[in-house]
């Protein structure tokens, strides 16, 4: 907290500023890097909410503490208490709103991937999972793994029914949870060459572009698959050889 040594309520001010940039800086650093990396961020739509709660947070506490800040005045140490604790109190908010919405898997499901949150799943599914490393979240960003359907003919029934229903979603379904690299001949056989995606992004040619300059349009080695998200679906630009993730670009791998 502020020590009343600080006398200038500019001072105090920047001090605040300081510190206050400093925790976003880290809390950025959590969220863009670990929880949302690269575009997931947009796909998702958190980007723009925890932004703005961000910024007005940072702004909001420094500029109260020069307002109320006066090193004479007796109930200073009671007001800056507050002012930090109603920032903190924001922060952590604007924190919980992102953290439980983070992605935790990138399920390959089918002929596509589809993205996967904390709030998806309960503690019960979870502990459905016939393997442990499904058995609980990731805390430290999302995980690409694969989905599969059960190799019993009526189990496989009863669930397809399910999910024509509604009521189920292979995606986010733990018990079906495979590794990555247990489907990598699936996701091989259903990638699309890069080609399409001129015809999918008409308006957005220069990214496609930057995209084809960088995996030359005569490689045979490289192609995509489609990526869901809530706010805009993303394409996954994958190693053809052995559908190592190369890269998420924000291009439309479909038809809109």
């Amino acid at each position: 907290m502020l020590s009343r040594k600080v006398e200038n309520r500019f001072q105090a001010f920047l001090i605040h500023l300081i510190c206050s940039i400093f925790i976003a800086a880290l809390l950025l650093a959590l969220v863009f890097l670990i929880w949302y990396p690269g575009a997931l961020a947009q796909a998702i739509g958190a980007d723009k909410i925890f932004l703005m709660v961000l910024g007005v947070d940072v702004c909001l506490g420094p500029l109260l503490t020069l307002v109320v800040y006066n090193a004479k005045k007796k109930e200073l140490k009671r007001d800056l208490f507050i002012i930090f604790t109603l920032q903190i109190g924001a922060l952590l908010y604007g924190l919980y709103t992102v953290a439980i919405v983070r992605p935790i898997y990138i399920v390959f499901e089918v002929d596509r991937f589809q993205l996967v949150y904390a709030n998806d799943l309960s503690e019960e599914q979870l502990s459905e999972a016939t393997r442990d490393e499904f058995k609980s979240a990731p805390l430290l960003g999302p995980k690409w793994i694969s989905s599969k359907l059960p190799d019993d003919i009526e189990e496989r029934n009863a669930f397809m029914f399910s999910v024509l229903d509604g009521s189920s979603d292979l995606a986010k379904t733990p018990r079906y949870y495979i590794s990555y690299q247990e489907s990598q001949a699936e996701i091989i056989a259903h990638m699309e060459p890069l080609t399409s995606l001129k015809d999918y992004n008409l308006s957005r040619l220069t990214d496609y572009s930057n995209l084809i300059s960088r995996y030359p349009l005569g490689s045979s080695n490289v192609g995509f698959l489609p990526l869901k998200g809530h706010a805009m679906d993303l394409t996954v630009i994958l190693d053809h050889s052995n559908a190592e993730v190369l890269e998420i670009v924000k291009l439309h791998p479909w038809e809109k």
